[in-house]
């Protein structure tokens, strides 16, 4: 398996233009100060904050930080944050709209610049997605290495196999496009019905012969995901996992596939390798060290994790392999998942 790179300009736009940042937001007193922190102070940026039935201080934590707050109404028959995004478009008083999630957080002041001058080079047109980089405190919190590897390049535009003419998805935790084009392809409407929304957005973006870029987050953006617990990543990963791996490319699922293969293939050999003498265990464990590298190689490029992790490589695919099961099991058989303490069906 081989990624591509494909990172933020370094430079910043040196003719600022009006941005509206638009947070869905439910239940995140903790993430959100982090975030509005992270924010530079500049009057060229708008902060929507779209308050979805909380029932922590949310509410009161956004208003503490100057953010203009609405409540997103009550309707049910939307899926996920997108109620939030379409109404939190509707108040927006600037041509940019940037929606972010509430766990993410700009590295620097100019983080904000450098994305909107991301955008004019691809004419101020379309729409623009990043992955923020992971950033990560406790030991379970590695769990997410082989996901967020997973998300990246099933998104196949980082994977050795793309084709230039193949529709790119959208990553969902930051999105930047116009409010015109936004108008034009109905934006979050498309996907109402649906618990992720980046696959919706970017087909209605390519549909109206609009582009679609991605890009890493590393030095622009951070996310910490699931910080209150190893069952809040297990309830995260199980809603979107088994959706997502629908929408990727079957080669590259198949190359996939056959790298986390390595993984397991790499510790057998070391157990099978203990009854055939010292100079079969020893090319065993090299090989197996030979994959952690490569494995470690891959997982920073998405997040912090440490080598730790990838030394105990099969623990973190026996992980994947056990979340991956429940996704599917919540989609094809139970037809309902979880989010933000609400039960959705399929």
């Amino acid at each position: 398996m081989y990624m591509r790179r494909a990172t933020i300009n370094r430079k910043k736009s040196g003719n600022k233009k009006d941005v509206s940042i638009i947070i869905p937001a439910r239940n995140e007193a903790k993430n959100l100060p982090k975030l509005l922190n992270s924010i530079a102070k500049d009057p060229q940026i708008e902060v929507i904050v779209m308050d979805d039935d909380s029932t922590d201080n949310t509410l009161a934590i956004a208003k503490y930080y100057d953010a203009k707050v609405n409540t997103v109404n009550n309707d049910m028959t939307w899926k996920g944050k997108s109620h939030a995004c379409w109404e939190g478009s509707q108040y927006a008083t600037n041509d940019l709209l940037m929606f972010i999630d509430a766990d993410v957080q700009f590295t620097s002041d100019d983080s904000i610049w450098r994305i909107v001058y991301q955008y004019n080079l691809q004419g101020n047109k379309g729409l623009l997605s990043i992955q923020p980089f992971h950033k990560i405190k406790h030991l379970y919190e590695n769990c997410s290495a082989i996901f967020n590897l997973m998300t990246i390049v099933g998104m196949n535009k980082f994977s050795i196999n793309r084709s230039l003419n193949e529709r790119q998805s959208a990553f969902g935790p930051l999105i930047l496009t116009n409010k015109r084009d936004y108008e034009l392809t109905h934006g979050h409407l498309n996907a109402k019905d649906k618990v992720i929304e980046g696959f919706a957005l970017s087909n209605a973006y390519h549909n109206c012969d609009l582009p679609v870029d991605l890009f890493e987050g590393q030095g622009v953006v951070n996310f910490r995901m699931y910080p209150q617990g190893f069952r809040g990543l297990l309830e995260g990963w199980s809603k979107h996992f088994a959706l997502g791996s629908k929408e990727t490319k079957r080669s590259t699922l198949s190359l996939i596939i056959l790298w986390l293969l390595g993984s397991s293939i790499s510790t057998w050999s070391v157990l099978f390798s203990l009854k055939l003498g010292i100079l079969y265990l020893i090319l065993a464990v090299t090989i197996y060290f030979i994959y952690a590298l490569q494995f470690h190689k891959f997982i920073r490029r998405t997040g912090d994790f440490n080598f730790i992790a990838s030394i105990c490589h099969p623990l973190l695919f026996i992980c994947f392999i056990g979340i991956f099961f429940k996704s599917w099991l919540d989609i094809n058989v139970f037809k309902r998942v979880q989010w933000k303490g609400r039960n959705i069906n399929l």
